[in-house]
């Protein structure tokens, strides 16, 4: 059984209903991702995964869909 661990995040840049489709899509394609719950008003997104996943590794996919991020 893999450990799981909860990550938060703050997301620059999110202000509509797709970037929510983006950013939840851009963590569900990594590896050991879990479950992700985006709040668009609150500008956070929460991250069930692997302890193998490092918050550097959702931080950068993050990035690569077009928003900044960093450890809330």
């Amino acid at each position: 059984m893999t450990e799981k661990t909860q990550t938060t995040l703050t997301v620059e840049g999110m202000s509509c209903p797709s970037c929510v489709f983006h950013v939840d899509e851009a963590l569900k394609d990594l590896d050991g991702v879990e479950s992700v719950e985006v709040k668009l008003k609150e500008g956070k997104v929460s991250v069930v995964h692997a302890q193998a996943v490092a918050r550097a590794d959702l931080i950068e996919a993050l990035r690569e869909a077009g928003y900044e991020s960093r450890a809330a």
